[in-house]
C-alpha cells in the first residue's frame, strides 16, 4: 500500500468516525473467535451489506421487545436440580420436533446463531416459538 493510498484510507476513516460522532452514535468492538467473524463477513457478503450493518441490525433485533426474552441464561447442566432448572425455562413448551431452518435463527439456549438448511430442535406450544441446537436440547 503506497503511502498516498493509506493517507486516503486513513482521510475515509476520520469521515466516517465525524459523521458516526455527529449521529451521536458510539462505537463498540467486540473480539470474538476467527470462525465466527468469517461467518460474518460470508453473511454480509451474501446479504450484500457492510459488516457494521450487519451486526447493527442483529443488535438491534436481539434488543427490540422484552428484556426477559433478549438474554437467556444458557443451559449449561445436564442433570440434578440445575438440570431441572434449565428445563423449567421451557415449561410452556408443549412439545419438541427436529426441523430444517428455513432461514437464520438463534438459539434460545446458547444463542449459538444456526443457518438456513441446518437441523434445530423447535419447541412449539409456547407464546413464542422455542428454537434450541442440538447441544441445548440435550442438555434439557
Amino acid at each position: 500500500m503506497t503511502k498516498s493510498m493509506r493517507n486516503e484510507a486513513m482521510a475515509r476513516r476520520d469521515e466516517v468516525v465525524a459523521m458516526a460522532m455527529k449521529r451521536k452514535e458510539g462505537y463498540l468492538g467486540a473480539r470474538v473467535p476467527k470462525e465466527l467473524r468469517d461467518r460474518i463477513m460470508q453473511r454480509a457478503e451474501v446479504l450484500g451489506v457492510p459488516v457494521s450493518i450487519l451486526i447493527r441490525n442483529i443488535l438491534e433485533e436481539s434488543f427490540k421487545g422484552d428484556e426477559s426474552e433478549v438474554l437467556p441464561q444458557p443451559v449449561l447442566s445436564t442433570g440434578g436440580a440445575a438440570g431441572a432448572r434449565s428445563m423449567d425455562r421451557f415449561d410452556s413448551v408443549l412439545g419438541w420436533g427436529c426441523v430444517v431452518l428455513n432461514k437464520p435463527a438463534l438459539c434460545m439456549g446458547c444463542g449459538v446463531d444456526l443457518l438456513a438448511g441446518e437441523e434445530a430442535t423447535l419447541g412449539f406450544g409456547a407464546a413464542r416459538p422455542v428454537m434450541l441446537c442440538h447441544v441445548c436440547k440435550a442438555a434439557i
